[in-house]
């Protein structure tokens, strides 16, 4: 017989300590009498430290839970669930109100929070959630920082495939994470890929959205210059079936409106859009004015035969090179077309004016050293999104070839590449690996760069070059200088750029009064003569956020999911914040990139109180429990 130690012989004896008193009533008292002497006799030995003696009377007790104190099948199924529903339902209060391991699904908070990144969610930092809804016990929106990232449900939000399963059993809605740019009742303005507002008093809050450790991420004010579109009377036109009016959305908003007159003939205006626009402000003229769209540009690198196609249609002069920058930008109402949208469609759109900068060498070699993209898949030598990693059927045709690249996942960020290293543990991905100075990825080339960065966020030939839609690469100017892929490609003396310039500005002068040009020119931040802020152009044609709303954008400006698509936050639907990435170990370990949050706060001092409450209670109930002598008398 083996010889149990201490610790075991005292497991056994409180084990059936507890089995005695649950089957008492079901034993004859001379059966419950031997149990409780043999269970003195044991305890008497064990508090002697006899471990031979304790040992011979806990294999005698082991022999009752094994006999006449065994469960029966019911009773270990009916424990079996209760403890199983009573972890989840705790599980469950602790993911709502206190904290939540959270892994991150997509790359729409690239480069702050990538895809597979394991973080701990704190549920107290603005307040205190009800359980399983969209309110709140306690709520200090003054906890809500500008700049800083949050957590929010999808739940009564305009976000596609809202649904989840938690612990792949109860149905809920999906949590999102995204940095919170604007709070209730602040005027926002894009520039230069930065965010210039003011808040409901007036006051400047620019330097709050341009934090110096947020300087290497943009803001853009669309996902696409044409918005999400709704249509609506069908009629037939000279090119077929058409819709004669296109409602043009943005930030979920309903904002323009785009109708057909006549085969030749199209109206497009704004819309009332008070909610969303500051009452005492003048209107917003035109679609381009809105918050700032007249400062970007959608872009991507031509050919020069590309190039030659595009300047005959569009007009426009073109210089010597082999690549060219193309950028569209304005959208005006007075420029409407019928034409086909990416869901095949055919209803008014916007003609988007065209403009191309010739690119050298040196151009190019500054967007491949700056060069980011999205999580992507080669495969057979195609490049593929991250997303369809596993999916067996994958069109081919639409996807552009990266020759010379061996199979596997990949990522650009500031210009190096990156590989996505699978461990053994799949539950565990994410680790990223410096790809060496000789890999094909490395190594420059003119059409190695005009592939990433055309294709390097949407991967599909079609949906890059469709002319309605636009890219997903962006263009603004920023104190003189051109950007793309938020680094300054064309400085302010730029021999190229001022060339461009010179032609934007000849065409706008050029152009027929009735049918007028807007060049891409940099028209400056909303700042007056003495460097304040321009408080009446924000109010104008800056983004007003409604009562009780929060604007919520991903860092990826380019392929992320957010405001621009889904409209503003609830503020009941704001649950918490991260506080801590703790997978893949990187040099993001730690907290992430935003405003620390303080952590001596009422509602996290609530709820931390209750938890030592509750963790004092059952650690007191267990030594009641567990603590020798045990009261054996029953």
């Amino acid at each position: 017989m083996k010889t149990y130690s201490l610790r075991k012989s005292k497991k056994i004896l409180i084990a059936v300590y507890h089995l005695l008193k649950r089957k008492k009533k079901r034993l004859l008292p001379a059966q419950v009498q031997e149990i409780q002497n043999d269970l003195k006799n044991l305890q008497e030995e064990i508090l002697k430290k006899n471990e031979e003696g304790a040992s011979y009377l806990a294999h005698k007790c082991q022999d009752y839970g094994m006999g006449i104190l065994k469960k029966r099948g019911w009773e270990q199924l009916r424990d079996l669930v209760f403890a199983l529903v009573f972890a989840l339902v705790v599980a469950l209060l602790i993911r709502q109100v206190w904290f939540e391991l959270y892994e991150i699904p997509t790359g729409s908070m690239r480069p702050t929070l990538k895809e597979k990144d394991r973080l701990i969610v704190s549920k107290t930092t603005f307040g205190i959630n009800v359980p399983f809804t969209t309110d709140h016990l306690y709520f200090n929106p003054d906890l809500v920082k500008r700049s800083g990232i949050f957590v929010f449900s999808a739940e009564n939000m305009d976000v596609h495939d809202p649904d989840t399963l938690y612990f792949f059993v109860f149905p809920g809605k999906k949590q999102l994470v995204k940095r919170m740019m604007g709070r209730p009742g602040d005027s926002l303005y894009f520039y230069g890929g930065r965010i210039y507002g003011i808040d409901k008093d007036g006051k400047d809050i620019s330097t709050e959205l341009q934090l110096p450790c947020l300087d290497k991420i943009d803001h853009i004010p669309f996902m696409f210059f044409g918005g999400d579109v709704s249509v609506s009377e069908p009629f037939l036109s000279n090119r077929g079936n058409a819709y004669r009016m296109s409602i043009i959305h943005q930030m979920n908003v309903p904002v323009a409106r785009l109708t057909v007159l006549s085969n030749k003939r199209f109206e497009g205006e704004m819309l009332y859009t008070p909610r969303i626009h500051n009452r005492s402000a003048p209107p917003v003229r035109n679609y381009y004015e809105l918050w700032g769209f007249e400062n970007y540009a959608t872009a991507r690198i031509l050919r020069k035969s590309e190039a030659r196609a595009l300047a005959s249609r569009h007009d426009v002069s073109l210089e010597e090179g082999e690549h060219f920058l193309e950028l569209a930008h304005h959208p005006d109402l007075k420029h409407i077309e019928l034409g086909k949208d990416w869901y095949g469609r055919l209803r008014p759109e916007f003609i988007l004016s065209r403009s191309l900068v010739p690119l050298d060498d040196s151009h190019l070699r500054k967007i491949f050293n700056t060069l980011f993209t999205a999580r992507f898949v080669v495969k057979n030598g195609f490049m593929m999104p991250y997303s369809l990693e596993k999916n067996p059927y994958i069109a081919t045709h639409n996807l552009t070839r990266l020759e010379g690249v061996p199979d596997g996942t990949y990522e650009f960020y500031y210009g190096k590449a990156y590989k996505i290293i699978s461990p053994p543990w799949p539950l565990w991905g994410g680790i990223t690996k410096k790809l060496p100075s000789d890999h094909v990825l490395q190594q420059y080339s003119p059409q190695r760069t005009r592939k990433l960065f055309n294709y390097g966020v949407v991967f599909n030939k079609p949906y890059a070059f469709n002319t309605d839609s636009g890219t997903k690469r962006y263009g603004y100017f920023r104190e003189g200088d051109l950007y793309v892929l938020g680094a300054p490609i064309f400085k302010q003396g730029d021999s190229v750029l001022k060339t461009f310039v010179a032609r934007e500005e000849e065409r706008e002068l050029a152009a027929n009064p009735q049918n007028p040009y807007h060049p891409f020119i940099d028209r400056g931040p909303p700042l007056q003569a003495d460097g304040t802020i321009d408080k009446a152009k924000i109010l104008q044609y800056g983004l007003l956020i409604p009562p009780n709303s929060y604007l919520a954008l991903g860092d990826n400006n380019s392929n992320s999911a957010d405001s621009r698509d889904f409209g503003f936050v609830p503020e009941g639907n704001l649950k918490g914040s991260p506080s801590f990435i703790f997978w893949p170990p990187s040099h993001r370990f730690g907290p992430p990139n935003q405003p620390p949050n303080p952590w001596v706060t009422l509602p996290n001092l609530i709820v931390w109180f209750i938890a030592a409450i509750c963790l004092g209670l059952w650690y007191a109930s267990y030594r009641r429990n567990h603590k020798l002598p045990l009261k054996l008398d029953l």
